[in-house]
């Protein structure tokens, strides 16, 4: 802890000069007979009272490469073979002023097609496959 500012931690994987760079893995423990633990990444609160004092962003991105193509960002729930599998919950926070944005882009390409968008619901072997719901807002004077 700082009188102004908190400390930074790093956590940097080795370069590669030709077969690639190093790996950074983080995993929560493994149970023999309960759940596994929990990964949390998360920024703190901005308990700050001043204008401007604004909890941390978070970022999660690939880099770019010039001669071939840039890295995947994937982003998964676990599957279950006798219990029902894992969800995956995007949301954005609330406020007073604005209520954050949400925003999902296919990428663009110069030279040939562009990137494909899909959402797509779940099918079933036993009973209803699931449904996609896509609702703008309500407001007061206008709904989205």
């Amino acid at each position: 802890d700082g009188p102004n500012q908190g400390g930074a931690v790093t956590i940097s994987a080795g370069s590669g000069t030709s077969t690639g760079g190093g790996v950074i893995s983080l995993a929560s423990g493994a149970s023999d007979d309960g759940s596994s633990g929990t990964a949390s990444l998360q920024t703190a609160d901005a308990a700050g009272s001043s204008a401007g004092s604004s909890s941390g962003d978070l970022n999660l991105a690939t880099g770019s490469a010039s001669t071939a193509n840039s890295g995947d960002v994937s982003i998964a729930s676990g599957a279950s073979t006798s219990a029902s599998g894992g969800d995956i919950a995007l949301a954005v926070g609330s406020g007073d002023l604005l209520g954050g944005s949400l925003t999902l882009d296919a990428g663009t390409s110069a030279s040939a097609s562009g990137g494909d968008a899909s959402l797509v619901a779940g099918d079933s072997q036993s009973t209803d496959g699931g449904s996609t719901t896509i609702s703008a807002g309500d407001g007061p004077n206008q709904g989205g």
